[in-house]
């Protein structure tokens, strides 16, 4: 049992209001950034985990109240101010009797569902950890399987799993894609108009 964890508990610092929030058009769509990035997800998956700040009322409000809700679970990270690792920590906190979890973000609104399902079915067949690459740099979702729990809940500050992968390359599965939106997280209004 594969468990999908978006982390959306960030402070948007670098984009000046909660980016998540933002209305995007694409796909001819017009909605915020953050349901754009959630429906290549719920394509792969029936049910999927959001960790998000407990004070981000209007995130909250948006998802609670989206179409989508009753495939939602909510994960409030109390300590998401200290980093990347809370938000990550209390996602795989809140699932620990998972198989194995595909970590993604909730900013990368132009991720394929096919980078996504490819990274599931390589998860289930005994990957240890899997990462999709697109012209040699690395991007996500990024997956672990299980023996990476106590690493994983180990974790502090702003480096997210990076540590994790670096210190493992053999056990690293690298998915090559051709979806550049593995890549593309968007932290300031600037890389959303490119």
């Amino acid at each position: 049992m594969i468990i999908p964890i978006i982390l959306a508990a960030g402070q948007s610092q670098r984009f000046g209001s909660d980016k998540l929030l933002h209305n995007l058009d694409y796909g001819y769509v017009e909605q915020p950034m953050i349901i754009h990035s959630l429906k290549p997800w719920l394509e792969v998956f029936e049910h999927i985990n959001i960790v998000v700040r407990p004070g981000n009322h209007d995130l909250i409000d948006l998802l609670e109240n989206s179409e989508f809700s009753p495939r939602l679970t909510l994960i409030m990270a109390d300590n998401a101010i200290t980093g990347m690792s809370a938000s990550l920590v209390a996602g795989i906190e809140a699932n620990l009797d998972a198989d194995g979890w595909l970590i993604g973000l909730a900013d990368m609104p132009f991720l394929q569902s096919s980078v996504i399902a490819e990274s599931l079915v390589i998860l289930n067949s005994g990957a240890d950890i899997t990462l999709p690459i697109y012209n040699g740099k690395r991007g996500h979702p990024v997956g672990f399987a299980l023996r990476f729990k106590s690493q994983l809940l180990a974790l502090t500050g702003d480096k997210g799993a990076r540590e994790i992968i670096l210190s493992s390359p053999e056990k690293t599965t690298f998915i090559k894609s051709t979806d550049d939106g593995i890549l593309r997280d968007i932290d300031t209004p600037e890389s959303l108009a490119t």
